[in-house]
């Protein structure tokens, strides 16, 4: 039993960890949408300030799916050490009504 209780902290803890980068993509497109320019602000740069602004599109599009995904594999590990819990008080259970 202190086995599983080790696995199932450390897939929380891998999941705490993911939840932390998943914020962290969020700041990161958060940052690159400030990044943006104007043609004023681009000076002597305005020949290439739309695809400058496409490519900021992209980092900060990147980085929301990032942050969604690292947000579903935190999900997934609190699932699945909720389920290793579950399964074991189950077979616990079912192993201690046998006798």
């Amino acid at each position: 039993m202190a086995d599983l209780k080790h696995i199932t902290d450390a897939l929380r803890t891998e999941a705490g960890m993911w939840d932390n980068q998943s914020a962290s993509m969020g700041e990161v497109a958060h940052a690159a949408d400030g990044m943006r320019l104007t043609r004023l602000e681009a000076g002597l740069f305005q020949l290439v300030v739309s695809n400058y602004n496409e490519a900021i599109d992209q980092i900060s599009s990147r980085c929301l799916e990032g942050q969604s995904r690292m947000s579903e594999v935190a999900d997934a590990l609190i699932k699945n050490a909720n389920a290793y819990d579950n399964h074991e008080a189950d077979t616990t259970k079912s192993v201690e009504d046998a006798y």
